[in-house]
């Protein structure tokens, strides 16, 4: 056979991810479902073969499989699964395989939105198949304690639970006896669990049931929003360290791994700023603020010493946040780098091994994959599958410097703070982590994207298959997404996606179907249309239909000047509400503000939320002008916002994070009204206080301003 037909058999049949290190493709193929005896698994420590390393051959007469230990063989099993054609037959070839790093890791965070054991085995499951082997499962944090430990009861019984700003209550833990069928379980998969024990910071959870963990010892309420509060563990009190030692003692009995998570990240320090217990233990320390660190973050340096020989106690070792290099770094710690490559840096070339996780890198799969005016709530930022593909976890500096054997392996972290269903989760995770577990195991040179991208599809097949959802590319508006157009004469609609693929989509109200019309380039649209659009997959899949309401319009009037007033008027009213239908006789106070954003300014923010906070209603309206007729695009986090009377802006009721009801009016050169009501409360953990209300205007090919209210 000629090289070339080698070749293009290659790329057609070898559907694995991640990419084999070598692949040499031979003639014929061998029936497996005729002939599965003449399988044959050998493992031979002296075979020179990587740890979780293997070779496969397979030959018309039979497959032959070669490792070095049992990592090697599960591993091996898994590409053959992926190698098995629908007719049952497998291609003639040989592979050579191991894994580029150590550590590959998907980050499991239960501590936002409780995981069931069954849904935490069912991700095992499948990373597992795609080589994946760390999972770094996250059980204490400031929303949730997840973890049974005995001596402290409470911690099941009070930190488990909490009770969210609408009156619900959300929350669970897992029993030790579920914990030791859960690390068993991903033993059986070759995957490694890391439990992660929050310290010093991050540890409100803990703090509700013993309250005497913190400086003040004052009780501390649930705490049901995102973000970060002042209080964390006094570490000025020996009895926290005896309470870290007992919670130790009793989490190495659970995980055999090699090593413990301790946190140690984001740690608000003005609390050990005004305790005295924290400042008599700087004192007697001798710590001293250089031009490098504070006192307060030589002290975290301390406690993070502290648990370190806690943790060699056990036998075990410290891995942590980059924040722990504050203050100085533990002897023996490892880094897990996550705001930029700098911290795992600084760590590798102290000699520290670091696993790479930023999220500038693309590691952070609680991000956006597409516009985020159409998809789901996230906590923020973009990345695409095509950025985590494109992420190396060793930087050339480390590389150039002979420091890149430190870089121990790479790993996502998926938070769970917007993942309201169990579908979110796996929509957030996949296909992304099919890039991850690529540039985890194969090496740099062998990484093709398009190639990827026609495997990629293979393995999307088989979610389908398997009944997972994942995350299709949708289809998105080059100048941002809206789904309430409007125009005067006409319309030109465009539509992109993030990967290339086909798009379907209908102009008669009917849902769209892979026989629909193919989009192919814009559009013109001169009467009322509703555009239903769709991507289609390569395998016959559609994503989430969007409907985009294209309205022909005649300008809204402008005011005339009996109906125009200078200034702001604004008024509040007191009181904890969900949605505007919440306001009922309502006894409303006037307000003093110049424009839409200091909405958010009638209370100072409190990170902590105590029940004393005083929640709030606020409207406010004004004019503002306009240079010319024409369509302009509105957006607003505000709960509601109305142009000339018209409900233009409707978040009612959703996360406030990030708008994704922007719309178009036609407005008539002039002046207008507009309105904007904002109701400061919590829905799913955002605290919308520390959001913007700004109402924002865009004309057509223009850019967003905030729209300023005539003085």
């Amino acid at each position: 056979m000629s090289t070339f037909l080698i070749t293009l058999l290659a790329s057609v049949m070898v559907n694995v991810i991640p990419q084999p290190v070598s692949v040499e493709m031979g003639e014929g193929f061998f029936d497996i479902a005729k002939s599965r005896h003449n399988i044959q698994y050998t493992i031979n420590p002296e075979s020179g073969i990587a740890a979780e390393g293997y070779t496969l051959t397979v030959t018309p007469k039979g497959i032959r499989v070669l490792a070095s230990d049992e990592a090697g063989i599960f591993y091996a099993k898994q590409t053959l699964k992926q190698l098995i054609q629908a007719d049952g037959t497998v291609p003639c070839l040989q592979i050579k395989d191991y894994p580029r790093f150590a550590w590959r890791g998907f980050h499991i965070d239960p501590c936002r939105h409780f995981i069931s054991v069954e849904d935490v085995k069912k991700q095992i499951d499948l990373l597992s198949q795609y080589k994946m082997n760390v999972m770094h499962w996250h059980l204490t944090d400031d929303q949730g304690w997840r973890i049974e430990i005995k001596k402290y009861p409470l911690l099941a019984e009070v930190s488990a639970w909490r009770t969210e700003f609408d009156g619900s209550v959300h929350g669970g833990y897992y029993t030790q006896e579920q914990i030791r069928d859960v690390v068993a379980y991903a033993a059986e998969r070759h995957v490694t669990v890391v439990p992660e024990i929050e310290m010093p910071g991050h540890a409100i959870s803990a703090i509700r049931a013993y309250p005497w963990l913190s400086c003040t010892g004052e009780e501390v309420k649930t705490f049901y929003t995102w973000g970060t509060p002042d209080i964390s563990l006094c570490v000025g009190k020996e009895s926290t360290f005896e309470f870290l030692d007992n919670v130790i003692a009793e989490v190495v009995e659970l995980f055999p791994s090699e090593y413990i998570h301790i946190g140690g990240d984001e740690c608000r320090k003005n609390r050990w700023e005004q305790c005295p217990l924290c400042q008599e233990r700087i004192a007697e320390q001798g710590i001293v603020a250089d031009e490098h660190a504070t006192a307060e973050e030589k002290l975290q340096s301390y406690a993070i010493h502290r648990m370190e020989g806690i943790l060699a106690k056990y036998g075990r070792k410290l891995i942590g946040w980059d924040e722990i290099l504050e203050g100085g770094l533990a002897p023996t710690a490892t880094v897990m780098s996550w705001r930029g490559e700098e911290g795992g840096k600084k760590a590798a070339a102290a000699g520290h091994e670091v696993v790479m996780t930023p999220g500038s890198g693309g590691m952070y799969f609680d991000h956006f994959q597409g516009d985020p005016k159409i998809e789901p709530a996230t906590i923020g930022n973009y990345t695409t599958l095509e950025k985590v593909y494109s992420y190396d976890p060793v930087p050339a500096e480390l590389r150039d410097a002979g420091k890149g054997g430190l870089v121990k392996g790479v790993q996502c972290n998926n938070w769970s703070e917007y993942m309201y269903e169990p579908w979110q989760r796996w929509y957030m995770l996949l296909p992304r982590a099919f890039a991850l577990a690529e540039i985890a195991w194969t090496p740099l040179e062998r990484k093709c994207w398009p190639d990827f991208c026609r495997r990629v599809e293979v393995a999307c097949k088989e979610l389908d298959e398997m009944g997972i959802p994942y995350h299709i590319p949708l289809p998105e508006q080059p100048e941002g997404s809206c789904n309430e157009l409007a125009f005067q004469d006409e319309a030109t609609v465009a539509f992109k996606t993030t990967r290339l693929m086909e798009m379907v989509y209908t102009l008669d109200g009917s849902e769209p179907t892979v026989d629909s019309r193919r989009y192919m380039w814009p559009f013109k649209v001169t009467e009322d249309t509703d555009i239903k659009i769709a991507t289609l997959t390569p395998h016959g899949k559609l994503s989430p239909v969007r409907t985009v309401h294209v309205r022909k319009c005649e300008p809204m009037p402008a005011l005339d000047s009996s109906a125009m007033f200078k200034g702001m008027r604004a008024r509040r009213t007191d009181g904890k509400f969900v949605t505007a239908a919440d306001i009922k006789d309502a006894e409303w106070k006037e307000v003093s503000i110049a424009q839409f954003g200091e909405l958010t300014s009638l209370e100072p923010y409190n990170r902590n939320l105590p029940d004393s906070t005083r929640f709030y209603a606020a409207e406010a309206e004004g004019c503002f002008s306009v240079p010319k007729t024409g369509t302009y695009r509105f957006s607003s986090d505000c709960d509601m916002v109305w142009v000339d009377d018209v409900l233009t802006v409707d978040n009612s009721g959703e996360v406030k994070r990030y708008s994704r009801h922007d719309r178009e009016l036609v407005l008539e050169k002039g002046t207008h009204k507009v309105k904007a009501l904002f109701i400061y409360n919590v829905i799913g953990g955002w605290n919308n206080l520390r959001g913007k209300t700004d109402v924002n205007i865009m004309p057509a090919g223009g850019d967003w301003k905030k729209i300023k209210v005539k003085p």
